[in-house]
C-alpha cells in the first residue's frame, strides 16, 4: 500500500510538471524551442517537489517517461503517421515503457532513493547540495536526453524510408541489452545473498550491459534519421552525450562501489570487458 501510495504521488507531481511544462511554452512558435521549454520547466517542478520530499529519486523516472508524452505529442502535433515513422515512434516507446517499468518494479516506496544520490548528498556542502541536486541529478540529464531526441524532430517533417530500418533495428536491439541486462541482474539479486559479482548472462560478458544497451538505443534513433536528415550530422551529439555521461560519471561510481563492496570485483574487472560484449580476457571468468 506504501508503494502504492507514493507512486501515485509522483504520477501526480509529473502530471503538475507536465501542466506547468504546457504553459510555460504556450505561444512560442519554434518547434523545438517549445518543447524545450516544456521540458526544462517540468524538470523545475520536479526538482522542486524532490527538494520537499528530500528524495531525488522522485526524478527517476521522469528522464524515461516525459520522452514518452513528447514524442507522441510531437507526432501527433505533425500528423506524422506515415508506416516507417509509425514504427520508429513505437519502437522509441517500447525503450519509454519498459525502462520506466523497470523504475517502478524496483521502487519500494519514498524510504528508496538512488545510492549515488544518497553520496553525493553525503559528501556534498550543503549549502551547495541544491546546486549539485538541481544540475547534476536533474537538469543535466534532461538536457542529455533531450539531445538524444532531436533526431525526432527531422523524423516529423520526412516520411522516412526503408534506409529508417537498420537504425530502428538497432534502437530495438538496446532495448533487448537492457531488458535482458535487467533481468539476469534481479534475478541475481534475488537469488543470490553473498558478495559474490553477478556473471549471469550478458554480465558474463560485460560488466555494464544495461550501459551499453542505453548508448546502442541512443544510437539508433540517430541512425533511423540520419539518412534522411545529413545536413543534421551534429544531431548525434545526443548519442554523444549519453556515451559520454556513462563512460565518465555513471560506470566509474558504480566501478568504485563495486570494488568496495565485493571482494571478486577487481578479478571480475581483469576478465571482463568494461562496456562491449566481447569473450573473456583470461581464465578468471566462469
Amino acid at each position: 500500500m506504501k508503494k502504492l501510495r507514493d507512486l501515485t504521488i509522483i504520477a501526480g507531481i509529473y502530471v503538475l510538471a507536465f501542466v506547468v511544462g504546457c504553459f510555460a511554452c504556450r505561444g512560442i512558435d519554434n518547434v523545438m524551442l517549445r518543447y524545450f521549454i516544456f521540458d526544462i520547466a517540468a524538470t523545475i517542478v520536479t526538482f522542486v517537489f524532490s527538494t520537499i520530499l528530500v528524495n531525488s529519486s522522485v526524478y527517476d523516472a521522469y528522464w524515461s517517461l516525459t520522452p514518452m508524452i513528447m514524442s507522441v505529442w510531437l507526432f501527433a502535433e505533425y500528423k506524422a503517421f506515415s508506416v516507417m515513422q509509425v514504427v520508429l515512434l513505437i519502437a522509441f516507446n517500447i525503450w519509454s515503457v519498459r525502462l520506466t517499468a523497470n523504475w517502478v518494479i524496483v521502487f519500494t516506496d519514498f524510504s528508496y532513493e538512488d545510492w549515488r544520490y544518497r553520496k553525493f548528498r553525503d559528501e556534498t556542502h550543503k549549502l551547495l547540495w541544491p546546486i549539485v541536486n538541481f544540475w547534476g541529478i536533474h537538469m543535466i540529464p534532461t538536457l542529455v536526453v533531450f539531445a538524444g531526441m532531436l533526431p525526432l524532430f527531422e523524423a516529423v517533417k520526412n516520411p522516412l524510408g526503408l534506409f529508417s530500418i537498420p537504425g530502428i533495428a538497432v534502437m530495438l536491439a538496446g532495448v533487448l541489452l537492457e531488458f535482458f541486462a535487467d533481468r539476469h541482474m534481479h534475478r541475481f539479486l534475488r537469488e543470490t545473498k553473498d558478495k559474490s559479482v553477478c556473471r549471469l548472462g550478458l554480465w558474463n560478458y560485460s560488466r555494464h550491459p544495461n550501459y551499453l544497451g542505453e548508448i546502442t538505443f541512443w544510437l539508433g534513433v540517430y541512425l533511423a534519421v540520419l539518412p534522411y536528415a545529413t545536413a543534421f550530422w551534429y544531431y548525434g551529439a545526443g548519442f554523444a552525450s549519453v556515451a559520454l555521461l556513462f563512460n565518465v560519471v555513471s560506470i566509474p561510481l558504480m566501478e568504485k562501489r563495486q570494488l568496495r563492496r565485493r571482494p571478486e570485483y577487481r578479478q571480475y574487472c581483469a576478465d571482463t570487458a568494461r562496456l562491449l560484449l566481447l569473450p573473456k580476457r583470461s581464465a578468471g571468468g566462469r
